[in-house]
């Protein structure tokens, strides 16, 4: 017979020890050359850390002493605050980055890519809140609603943010053209997977240019009714009546036919009210618009009507309708529902009779000779 089987090679173990072996050698040899620069990498971080938070909280108290004197205005001592912030979040990035890559040969060559990226950041910074403030002032100047305020300012943020990225990369000599060339072939495949993210984005955008209604409208459609609270690229947010907000995706919105009741300034109020026959109608009339002083939010001009809408089998509908001003639409189902009382109790109170659903069985006794069959039978 052969010899004795090797198990630990059947098994691997050999190979696994060997894999060890060679592992502890290379992070041996690692912490060897590199250790001591890691452990000083490491105290760098925590000293400009603290020295960090040192120089905020004196920024933070001089911005108050600033205000205390009058130097600076209460409301801009936020905004000068959140700049401070984050200028020196950059400068500590920067710093630390600089300062650790110098201790590590293969990165050392980075540091000048690195500060030039921060003065980039810096400046890409100070110039959105220049460019953020020339679009405030122009959209002031040619009188945009918030809609159009709001998808300029997103598109205006995306193509800031792109030159920012493009810029950047090119410190690092990365060149994004290739890499845009391939994402466009991946777009082609992520548009086909992603058809409804791209229809609401679409549907969004002409929403904003359209404008069948602005934030803060009351809309109608198929399914919802409430005030527009927001306007995305992707949603239409409306708040309802009973207070729930809904996000109505884009495309569902602009394929849809929408009613808005604010555009129109007054909306006029339809109230269905019901006669037996044989009363008289402008009895109905004069007691029906009798009622409506009582309310103030009904307007006199346009003049309130009370009309004969239409004959029905067992009753007379009578439509009164009232306009009331653009400042009542949001509470005008509930006016609608109290005019509808008070109009029931003034017909009644006008001895009018009010029909109701019913049904009427009458029973008739048998003639003489059906009784003579049935009794035969």
């Amino acid at each position: 017979m052969g010899g004795r089987t090797d198990t630990s090679n059947l098994l691997g173990l050999d190979a696994l020890r060997r894999a060890l072996h060679g592992t502890r050698v290379d992070v041996s040899r690692v912490l060897t050359e590199y250790g001591p620069n890691a452990l000083l990498a490491a105290a760098l971080v925590v000293v400009y850390a603290a020295l960090f938070w040192v120089l905020s909280r004196f920024a933070q108290a001089l911005l108050r002493r600033l205000v205390r004197r009058g130097a600076l205005r209460t409301e801009a001592q936020s905004t000068a605050g959140q700049v401070l912030r984050i200028v020196l979040r950059l400068t500590l990035l920067m710093v630390i980055l600089v300062s650790v890559t110098a201790l590590f040969p293969p990165v050392s060559d980075w540091g000048g890519p690195v500060f030039r990226a921060y003065l980039l950041l810096l400046v890409l910074y100070v110039g959105w809140g220049a460019l953020g403030h020339v679009l405030q002032v122009q959209a002031r100047s040619w009188k945009l609603d918030a809609s159009l305020q709001l998808l300029l300012g997103n598109l205006t943020r995306t193509l800031w943010g792109l030159l920012g990225v493009y810029l950047v990369s090119a410190q690092f000599g990365i060149n994004l053209v290739p890499i845009l060339g391939g994402l466009g072939v991946v777009g082609l495949a992520v548009g086909f997977a992603a058809q409804d993210i791209l229809a609401n984005l679409i549907s969004g955008v002409t929403l904003l240019l359209d404008r069948p209604f602005r934030i803060g409208d009351w809309i109608r459609t198929e399914s919802y009714e409430g005030q527009v609270a927001s306007l995305t690229l992707r949603t239409t947010r409306v708040r309802t009546r009973d207070g729930e907000y809904v996000s109505i995706p884009n495309k569902d919105v602009a394929g849809a036919v929408v009613e808005n009741l604010s555009l129109g300034g007054q909306l006029r109020v339809h109230v269905n009210l019901y006669l037996t026959y044989g009363e008289s109608t402008d009895r109905a009339r004069e007691a029906l618009l009798g009622v409506l002083p009582a309310f103030p939010e009904v307007l006199t001009d346009p003049a309130p009507q009370v009309l004969v809408e239409e004959l029905e089998e067992s009753r007379v509908r009578l439509l009164l309708r009232f306009w009331v001003d653009a400042e009542h639409v949001a509470g005008y189902p509930v006016l609608r529902m109290k005019v509808l009382e008070a109009g029931t109790e003034a017909l009644r109170a006008a001895g009018l009779r009010v029909p109701y659903a019913r049904m009427q069985v009458q029973l008739r006794p048998l003639p003489p000779e059906a009784q003579g069959n049935d009794a035969a039978g």
